[in-house]
């Protein structure tokens, strides 16, 4: 009686079942087209409103905002299982939270490992000019929610997924629209003019140890203090031409606080992947090229360092959604390590041998990719499960033991803000921080209460390792040429960028210590040692209070002791439309800091009279050339990595509203502005203009001495100035791409410069403080830094990087002071 009761209902429940999978929205009902067609792009808005019509659709997804963006626009996340797996989301947290900070014994993580899920990240388009990803998110969910296959079960019920379908929703709308504009005319190639962020454009992938970005912090929250997951997936579209995609294993060198495991591991899910796009005939998978496993920075590499997974694919694309057909007679017939384009090898196993190659296809392998590690993920949860457990617990016994034991940070800093600024970067990583509530020795020193504590015997024990201690960088070469540069920095030690005091404790130590708890953003000091004294100044000015400083550029309350009154600057910072990180990362600062400036386009530099509305203004790292010049009418090879000769490539051609650069009247504008009194402030290659064409009587040294600083941290020895206010006389500075300034030639450029002079020089021993450096003798004792009194006003050169990438706390002020003292009255004299 009751089986002929319940077989109807059962079968109603099947029939429901099953057209709920029926009904979910496709992709291509939703957008008119299949994300991956030709000449068509997905925009944000879009994407985020289709993945909303699926979690009406089906019982499969869940989704959540990660937080806002730098424009504001909210990150979508989707966490996509089984139905009965998402009603109990926080109980598998906390499972997978209490396995990766091993916080139980080895009985008790053997428990929760076999009833937790494995957890996979799966992110899409950092970088939105690289469209593939964000296109293949909605097909890679519609089959996950679709489709009833055994292999869609295995990943429901035993994965859990956490899919972001687009990381920078501003910078894909501004690519999507750029695109919708151009497609069909002859700028359909045209790469976008400008930075896609608001602030860094392609280095929103270089701020994932130091999370200036709301997009990195949101998701590092995720990652470091939620969810810990076993694999991050980060999608990119830069493959090594003419191959398909880079899978891994990376290439050497591989950091040494990278757990074995992890590295192991990272090259079984590459092998999934390249095994699965060969069953499915995507040739073309490379590996062990390019991309290193050196660096902390990247959302792929910085995961390795928390006992993840960090898996990179760049899969090959052409311009946005415009296809195009490869010629193999034109292809580079070996990659630059030597390897064979047309035959198989180890790490290049089925060779494409070109023919067309359109969005689909790379969609298509993005797919397989996505696939191939849920299938692998879904294959041994428990394996992954206990594998957390396993690392974290073998960095806490590893911390145990010493060398280091602990890092103490005492509470008398050079700069304190900066010091609370580097702790909470570190616990917003997962750094676990605490703090002395009473005074204590350690390997013969005394510390006292207040100090920072951070304990080497915690799960992240390799991050924080990593960053902070010096970095030696291996000598690799290639068939015995030259030291293989690194894919990024080659050191990038924190605590030295950032000028804190640091001191690493070897042997076991007592101390009574409490939790420091959430440290927040410094609050504003009347205290130039103190980045945090910009805020000082930026609130006084903006409420009308008089700042006031001595001759050292001290805070001085003594209108007779007074040299300088500060006024709120009239800043310019030179925009190119060419897209310029280093530019961004300035403006980046200048925000953070509350410093008010306005961007300088090239016809507003070549319109002349800027001293009548700046009293500084900087050009950031580029090249001279670029500055000068822009963008061409005809921009071949520009946002397509796909050719390794440019006389193949196809033409390309840039709207002439942003073509052209300040040209050499904008260069004499320049010029004019400083010899009525303005302070230009340049970086790097930019000093490479008015060095040439003022012309000022300094040379770059480092241009005759074959050095090579590839990210590298130097020391410098800082002279008294009031533009070094602030400043200790000894700086650990950011160097990438060396410029060393030498001013023995001024007596043979007659009348450019009233006075030159070295603000900083490289130190003239023990100049590398972390990193790699070829040429250091060319280097040593020669100005880093150089202001040249040119007319009545100045030229600040940095050959150092005093803002890059938001890290370098340490070198902040010297920027910071140049703008302040630009606009200041003299008082006093």
């Amino acid at each position: 009686m009751r089986t002929s009761l319940l077989t109807p209902s059962l079968l109603l429940c099947l029939f429901f079942t099953s057209l709920t999978w029926g009904q979910v929205t496709t992709p291509k009902s939703h957008f008119g087209f299949t994300p991956g067609d030709d000449y068509k792009l997905a925009n944000y808005d879009q994407i985020r409103s289709y993945f909303h019509k699926l979690e009406a659709d089906s019982d499969r997804i869940k989704l959540t905002d990660l937080g806002t963006t730098s424009e504001g626009r909210p990150t979508l996340m989707a966490y996509i299982s089984s139905p009965q797996n998402l009603a109990k989301l926080d109980e598998y947290r906390q499972i997978q939270k209490k396995l990766a900070l091993a916080e139980v014994d080895e009985a008790e993580a053997d428990r929760l490992a076999s009833q937790g899920k494995a957890i996979v990240w799966i992110d899409c388009s950092m970088h939105s000019n690289e469209v593939t990803p964000s296109q293949h998110a909605p097909l890679l969910a519609y089959r996950l929610l679709h489709e009833d296959s055994p292999e869609i079960r295995k990943i429901l019920d035993n994965v859990i997924l956490l899919l972001v379908p687009v990381t920078n929703p501003d910078g894909l709308q501004m690519i999507t629209d750029w695109y919708g504009r151009n497609v069909g005319t002859e700028y359909e190639l045209a790469p976008l003019p400008g930075l896609y962020q608001k602030y860094v454009g392609h280095d929103n992938n270089r701020d994932w140890y130091m999370l200036n970005l709301p997009e990195t912090r949101n998701v590092s929250r995720v990652l470091y203090q939620e969810w810990f997951p076993h694999i991050v997936y980060n999608q990119h579209q830069v493959a090594p031409f003419p191959a398909r995609i880079f899978v891994p294993p990376y290439s050497d060198p591989l950091n040494p606080s990278i757990p074995a495991a992890v590295s192991e591991g990272i090259s079984l899910i590459g092998q999934a992947i390249k095994e699965r796009l060969a069953l499915e005939g995507k040739s073309g998978a490379v590996s062990y090229m390019s991309f290193d496993g050196w660096w902390n920075g990247g959302l792929r590499s910085t995961p390795a360092f928390h006992n993840m997974h960090g898996i990179l694919t760049e899969t090959a694309g052409f311009y946005y959604a415009t296809p195009y057909t490869y010629d193999t007679a034109k292809f580079p017939k070996t990659f630059p390590t030597g390897v064979p384009t047309d035959k198989p090898s180890i790490f290049y196993a089925d060779p494409w041998k070109g023919g067309r190659w359109g969005l689909d296809d790379a969609v298509a392998y993005n797919v397989s990719a996505s696939m191939a590690i849920l299938n692998l993920a879904a294959s041994m949860p428990q394996h992954w499960s206990r594998k957390a457990w396993t690392l974290a617990h073998a960095q806490i016994e590893a911390g145990k033991r010493g060398s280091p034991y602990a890092y103490v940070i005492p509470p008398t800093q050079w700069d304190a803000s900066s010091a609370q600024e580097m702790l909470r970067r570190l616990q917003a990583n997962g750094v676990q921080v605490q703090r002395a509530t009473a005074d204590f020795s350690a390997d013969g020193k005394n510390y006292p209460v207040g100090s920072y504590v951070i304990s080497a015997a915690q799960p992240f024990r390799g991050y924080l390792v990593d960053l902070l201690e010096p970095h030696k960088y291996p000598e690799l070469r290639l068939h015995g040429g030259p030291v293989i540069t690194p894919y990024d920095s080659s050191g990038y030690t924190l605590s030295l960028q950032m000028g804190v005091d640091v001191v690493r404790v070897n042997d076991r130590f007592q101390a009574a210590l409490a939790d420091a708890g959430t440290l927040s953003v410094p609050s504003p000091v009347l205290d130039r040692k103190q980045n945090a004294s910009f805020w000082q100044i930026a609130d006084s000015l903006k409420g009308g209070k008089a700042v006031e400083l001595t001759t050292a550029g001290d805070f001085v309350n003594d209108g007779a002791k007074a040299a300088y009154r500060l006024r709120a600057p009239r800043l310019g910072v030179y925009e190119s439309y060419r897209p310029d990180m280093d530019g961004g990362w300035t403006q980046w600062l200048l925000d953070y800091y509350r410093v008010p400036f306005k961007p300088l386009r090239n016809e507003t530099v070549r319109a002349g009279k800027l001293k009548s509305s700046f009293d500084s203004i900087i050009v950031a790292s580029q090249p001279m050339n670029s500055i000068l010049h822009g963008f061409q009418k005809e921009v071949p090879n520009v946002n397509a990595p796909d050719f390794y000769d440019s006389s193949v490539a196809p033409k390309s051609f840039m709207r002439p509203e942003y073509t052209g650069g300040i040209g050499m009247e904008g260069a004499m504008a320049l010029k004019r502005f400083v010899e009525e009194g303005g302070t230009l402030i340049v970086f790097g290659e930019a000093s490479e203009l008015p060095m040439t064409l003022f012309p000022l009587p300094v040379t770059n040294a480092a241009a005759r001495g074959g050095v090579r600083a590839p990210g590298t941290i130097l020391r410098l020895d800082v002279a008294e100035s009031p533009l070094n206010a602030g400043m200790p006389t000894r700086v650990n500075a950011f160097v990438s791409g060396a410029y060393a300034f030498d001013s023995s030639l001024s007596d043979q450029r007659k009348g450019a410069a009233v006075a030159v002079k070295s603000l900083a020089n490289y130190a003239k021993s023990d100049l590398l403080a972390s990193g790699w450096l070829a040429g250091e003798s060319t280097l040593k004792g020669k100005s880093a830094v150089t202001e040249v009194q040119f007319g009545k006003g100045r030229v600040v050169l940095f050959g150092i990087r005093p803002q890059f990438r938001g890290q370098t706390f340490g070198t902040f002020k010297m920027l910071l002071n140049a703008i302040y003292l630009a606009s200041a009255d003299t008082v006093g004299r």
